[in-house]
């Protein structure tokens, strides 16, 4: 476990010093394996100049990875370097997209439809419109040093980046313009990750106390009150309805009757929980030193351990029931097969 970096900060609004993570710049590498911020690259996009792609090689699926999505019978896989590696047998087995136009660590993946948007470091964006295997960039903006952690689409035109130091970019066109956004003119909290509910309402779980709310499409926010002032890098609704917020130290924060009112559950944990996964039965949540919690439907919470002890960032469910979990040394399973089987 590598320890947390740490730097100080003013916030005039509180009137004291807060600590946070130096290099928090999105979920996982907030919590344990902060690899090094990509040197900026020199390259633009332009006739007769080329853009730098991921290199191709021998151990892809063991490398750092950082977020999953299916589409289809596919399983995307993103994470360090600009490595995508794809899964056509449930995540037994895994190669590499040959054409990533892209070096930096990549935090996001997301499926709208039939197309894939991907993102990271660098402020890159990218997408796909073959299930993953070549990519296209769509945006780029190394200097700019704010990583997006999580994307979020309403349709194929519109959608949404947020990331480090507040950033939020708008899309209407699928991607082809994006343009600046906010949520806090006046604040540049990390934004860590956002979920959509039923209503269409959508919410921010942001750094050190600071998440949102939107009821109209991510034009206008307000802040939430939440009671841990503490960063929240994961948020997902359970099936019972409540919408579940987590994060460092194993906090976990509930809100069933309305957004507003919230509760904090007791995991019994304080390894920090990074991402996770709704599922038909409540929400897989992972994180440090392969802890897994698993709420059920009613408020009931289970804790274990996966065998690896790795690092996790997130986590989808499988049509077996089974989950793949992303994180250090590539994607893992859970629940683990027991000793004489075979994963499937």
């Amino acid at each position: 476990m590598l320890a947390f970096w740490f730097s100080e900060r003013y916030r005039p609004d509180a009137g004291t010093v807060m600590k946070r993570p130096l290099r928090a710049l999105f979920p996982l590498l907030a919590i344990f394996l902060l690899s090094p911020i990509e040197p900026l690259s020199a390259e633009i996009e332009a006739d007769g100049i080329d853009i730098e792609y991921a290199e191709i090689v021998p151990l892809a699926a063991q490398s750092m990875q950082l977020d999953l999505v299916r589409i289809g019978e596919r399983v995307v896989s993103v994470g360090e370097r600009g490595i995508i590696v794809l899964s056509e047998d449930g995540g037994t087995n895994w190669k590499q997209a040959a054409a990533v136009p892209a070096r930096a660590t990549l935090t996001t993946v997301v499926a709208v439809g039939q197309r894939l948007f991907a993102a990271g470091h660098d402020t890159v964006i990218l997408t796909s419109g073959d299930g993953g295997d070549t990519w296209t960039r769509q945006y780029f903006d190394p200097e700019r040093q704010q990583p997006i952690m999580d994307m979020w689409f309403s349709d194929e035109d519109n959608g949404l980046a947020i990331g480090a130091y507040g950033l939020m970019l708008s899309t209407a066109d699928g991607g082809q313009n994006w343009e600046d956004w906010a949520v806090n003119d006046a604040d540049d909290a990390h934004l860590n990750n956002i979920v959509e509910l039923s209503d269409g309402t959508l919410l921010i779980a942001g750094e050190a106390g600071f998440s949102y709310r939107s009821d109209d499409a991510g034009e206008t926010w307000e802040a939430l009150d939440i009671p841990y002032q503490g960063s929240m890098f994961g948020a997902d609704v359970a099936g019972d309805g409540c919408i579940l917020f987590y994060g460092l130290r194993g906090h976990i924060l509930r809100s069933c009757a309305s957004v507003g009112s919230w509760e904090e559950l007791e995991t019994k944990s304080e390894n920090t929980l990074a991402g996770g996964t709704s599922h038909a039965g409540g929400v897989l949540m992972v994180g440090n030193s392969g802890v897994i919690v698993d709420y059920r439907n009613g408020g009931a919470l289970s804790l274990h351990n996966h065998s690896s002890g790795v690092d996790f960032s997130t986590a989808i469910i499988m049509n077996d029931g089974s989950f793949l979990l992303a994180g250090e040394d590539g994607v893992h399973r859970y629940p683990e097969a027991r000793a004489g089987e075979q994963a499937q």
